[in-house]
């Protein structure tokens, strides 16, 4: 018996219809480059919107520090102003209600210092309060009046009636000067004093 073989179609170098096999491997080699040069412009395409979204996003930061920058100055420029506008304002009340804070003490002072016997007891209290040794101390004739015929004095001290002293007025002679315990007095030294800032 004879043995008879017959030459395959899709052996290389054979010559004969191209098989499916053959057609799958350029098949599939052109699927592969095209594979490959789809993602290579797809990765160009991702790289230039991340470098664009990149730029947005830095921009955008930009902006915004900008924008608060703008917002600080405007803030700190609406204080200044308002500043400029309150403080006079301000220290023109403040200098109004020390100056009615005097008047209304001034005038608590003068009805309490009305009633005579009050009035002259407040004129040698402040005389004893200032720790001093008075020689003579002189208050209004109607002040002494109302002390009667034996006040309690400092110790060595007379008493002396001055009409040129007001109710409730006081000024102690001492040793080596004087003592001024006039209400007046002591009110004009509380004007002064806010005048030049004290109270602040």
């Amino acid at each position: 018996m004879v043995t008879v073989a017959f030459p395959a179609l899709d052996a290389p170098g054979s010559v004969g219809v191209p098989t499916q096999r053959s057609g799958d491997g350029a098949h599939a080699a052109g699927f592969a480059a095209g594979f490959a040069a789809g993602a290579r412009a797809a990765a160009r395409t991702a790289a230039r919107a991340q470098a664009v979204a990149d730029q947005r996003r830095l921009a955008d930061e930009h902006r915004r520090t900008a924008e608060h920058a703008a917002a600080l100055a405007a803030l700190a420029a609406a204080t200044r102003g308002a500043q400029s506008r309150t403080a006079p304002v301000l220290a023109e009340a403040e200098a109004t209600l020390l100056r009615c804070a005097l008047e209304l003490a001034e005038a608590v002072l003068g009805v309490e210092l009305s009633d005579g016997a009050t009035g002259a007891v407040a004129a040698l209290a402040r005389v004893a309060a200032a720790d001093v040794e008075p020689v003579v101390v002189r208050l209004n004739p109607d002040d002494v009046r109302a002390l009667g015929p034996d006040p309690e004095l400092p110790d060595g001290a007379r008493l002396v009636a001055d009409p040129s002293l007001a109710r409730g007025d006081a000024v102690a002679d001492l040793p080596d000067g004087w003592l001024d315990a006039r209400i007046g007095t002591a009110l004009d030294r509380a004007r002064a004093a806010l005048a030049s800032g004290g109270a602040s």
